[in-house]
């Protein structure tokens, strides 16, 4: 299954993020993976057409069964705008890191949830700093990422 990029933009793949471009050919599980979120890619053999053609089919009919049901709210968005140097906006960040911080989680997980956000930075390193036993190895990169000059 291949398919190719018609917008750059930025997706979590394995929770790493990856930055796709206008053109860049992309095959296998990242390309199931890209259709099934809606990114910005356009299917280049038969077997991605069918399955992007299967999943606007479903789309539809998820549609007119909400129309008559109570609208469903997900608690972990796929999709969220990402801004890419010289790529321009584009409202896809794949599935990964969820919209509440989890105080508990490892170090590498609320950096996960943090990316390169200096709001969520600050907010995990208040968090942190709030513990009887803050964890220094997750402290000194959140302040490196809230306070980016400092």
């Amino acid at each position: 299954m291949r398919v190719v990029v018609r917008e750059a933009f930025k997706a979590y793949i394995n929770h790493q993020p990856e930055n796709f471009h206008v053109g860049q050919k992309i095959k296998g599980d990242t390309a199931v993976l890209l259709l099934r979120t809606r990114a910005a890619v356009d299917p280049e053999d038969e077997e991605a057409a069918e399955l992007a053609d299967s999943l606007e089919d479903k789309s539809e009919d998820d549609d007119q069964e909400q129309e008559t049901e109570q609208p469903l709210t997900p608690s972990t968005p796929a999709v969220v705008p990402v801004d890419i140097p010289g790529g321009g906006a584009n409202p896809l960040s794949p599935p990964g890191p969820g919209t509440e911080l989890d105080t508990d989680a490892s170090v590498a997980d609320v950096l996960t949830w943090v990316g390169d956000d200096a709001e969520r930075a600050a907010l995990a390193l208040a968090a942190e700093q709030a513990k009887a036993s803050p964890r220094s190895t997750l402290v000194k990169p959140l302040q490196k990422i809230a306070d980016p000059g400092a």
